[in-house]
């Protein structure tokens, strides 16, 4: 499995309420992931070429990884307000999960903050970040760059 395979594979299978892995929430759990990543190791897990969207950070990859493997199923749903979403889970076997501690850690860090939260305050706490602050929408997200600047301009991190 590649990075974003194994990111998403372990999104899915970590995260305590799989029925909420919506096609945004993942893909915004996987820019959280890179972001702090970026900001503790210097470098993203997934190596994806962030762009802020017109609704944040946002790429196919994330969906398109998930489509196109046989690991995942993506099913439809409705959201509380009755519109429709879908929810992608890894039907795949753990042990096939290439992931360090380091990068299981950064994941992890990532769900005990979000798990929590509601869509409108996950959508938030994502618009909050640095990369999303301070750079326009239809931008490149280059997060380690940003990262680095980040730390310039702060002296904690951001998810400390």
């Amino acid at each position: 499995m590649d990075k974003i395979k194994n990111v998403l594979a372990y999104f899915c299978l970590k995260y305590p309420h799989g029925s909420e892995l919506s096609k945004a929430r993942l893909t915004k759990l996987v820019f959280l992931a890179d972001w702090i990543s970026a900001l503790y190791c210097d470098k993203q897990i997934t190596g994806i070429q962030w762009v802020f969207n017109h609704y944040g950070p946002y790429v196919d990859d994330v969906v398109q990884t998930a489509r196109f493997d046989d690991n995942f199923t993506i099913t439809h749903s409705q959201t509380v307000f009755g519109g429709q979403k879908e929810i992608i889970a890894f039907t795949g076997n753990e042990k096939n999960i290439d992931l360090n501690g380091l990068e299981k850690g950064m994941i992890d860090i990532v769900i005990e903050r979000t798990q929590k939260m509601y869509f409108n305050e996950f959508i938030d706490y994502v618009y909050s970040t640095y990369p999303v602050r301070s750079k326009k929408r239809y931008s490149y997200l280059d997060l380690e760059q940003l990262a680095q600047e980040y730390k310039k301009e702060n002296k904690q991190p951001e998810f400390a």
